[in-house]
């Protein structure tokens, strides 16, 4: 059987990065003498197709649990094992994410993890498409990236500051739910999710006056609010959401 191939995506709520786990890449066995590795290729390239899309890569929202949300998602103190546990669980809530291109015109790059099934970290290789030739991971056993070492790779690694008004952790957490259901509701409601998130995020920088390139929408969160498109159905959907999620995750403790 293949490794796991996996992308890395980018929340847009708070700007981390980290992988998701696309799918099993063709078996490697595949690719042995001279027309093997040809075939192998190809095969590859057809999971990036299928995955990630042509020339430029999928444009598409993804709802996906990041790391760095769920902690502050999260009203429980979790140590590292058990907050791993809680998003393997399926509790998390999941957060609009999109699939990273490092190259304009390029699909999103595939990656698997060589030391797969032996002890110790995992070392995430490029193996398909143009990127960083390794990832380098943070210590949170989560799959996030560290910020960091994408800096050559043209990524923004200024760090999330959180408004004064984020500073409790209770309100950090009802913010996360608010924009998460928000976002779930563009995902459900809208024709075209991505275009949708995309207006809120312009409309939340121009009414924070941000400049030098879009910031986390939890960064100007009080922005982000007065920015939300939301009619009567979208606002029962984020109740409902909210709702749900809160039971569910004081269920799970």
């Amino acid at each position: 059987m293949g490794d796991e191939g996996a992308a890395v995506y980018n929340c847009l709520l708070c700007d981390s990065y980290a992988l998701v786990i696309l799918g099993i890449l063709p078996d490697r066995k595949l690719a042995r003498g001279t027309k093997g590795r040809g075939a192998y290729e190809d095969l590859l390239e057809e999971f990036q197709l299928a995955k990630c899309g042509g020339p430029g890569g999928t444009n598409r929202v993804m709802m996906l649990p990041c790391p760095t949300c769920n902690a502050f998602a999260n009203r429980y103190e979790l140590d590292q094992v058990a907050h791993g546990e809680f998003l393997r669980q399926g509790m998390a809530v999941l957060t609009p994410s999109f699939l990273v291109s490092f190259e304009d015109g390029q699909s999103q790059p595939l990656y698997r993890d060589e030391n797969a099934g032996n002890d110790g970290k995992p070392r995430w290789r490029l193996c398909q498409g143009v990127g960083p030739a390794g990832l380098e991971l943070d210590r949170s056993r989560t799959g996030r990236i560290h910020k960091p070492s994408l800096a050559p790779f043209g990524v923004d690694i200024r760090p999330l500051t959180l408004p004064e008004q984020l500073r409790g952790p209770r309100e950090l957490s009802e913010a996360v739910h608010e924009a998460c259901a928000f976002a779930e509701a563009m995902h459900v409601e809208s024709e075209d999710p991505r275009a949708a998130l995309t207006r809120w995020v312009r409309a939340t920088g121009e009414r924070a006056g941000v400049t030098g390139g879009a910031r986390p929408v939890l960064e100007n969160w009080g922005e982000a609010r007065a920015a939300m498109e939301v009619t009567d159905e979208t606002a029962r959907y984020m109740d409902e959401v909210v709702r749900e999620r809160m039971i569910r995750e004081m269920g799970a403790f």
